[in-house]
């Protein structure tokens, strides 16, 4: 829902998490999500479509 561009005050309320920190804690962060990102950096860095970016994965530790 976060993603999609819902509050997290209204995610919480429709998902029945009581504090955002819960909600924080289940919305994990995939290999996609961080492609998006650094393909969008690109394009505000004003690098060509199709240029080749490197993208790093970030390790999550459960809590």
């Amino acid at each position: 829902m976060v993603r999609a561009g819902i509050s997290e005050t209204v995610a919480m309320k429709v998902s029945g998490h009581r504090t955002a920190s819960t909600l924080r804690r289940y919305n994990i962060t995939s290999d996609e999500d961080l492609r998006a990102v650094a393909e969008r950096m690109g394009k505000t860095l004003g690098k060509p479509e199709g240029a080749r970016q490197e993208t790093r994965a970030a390790t999550v530790r459960a809590i």
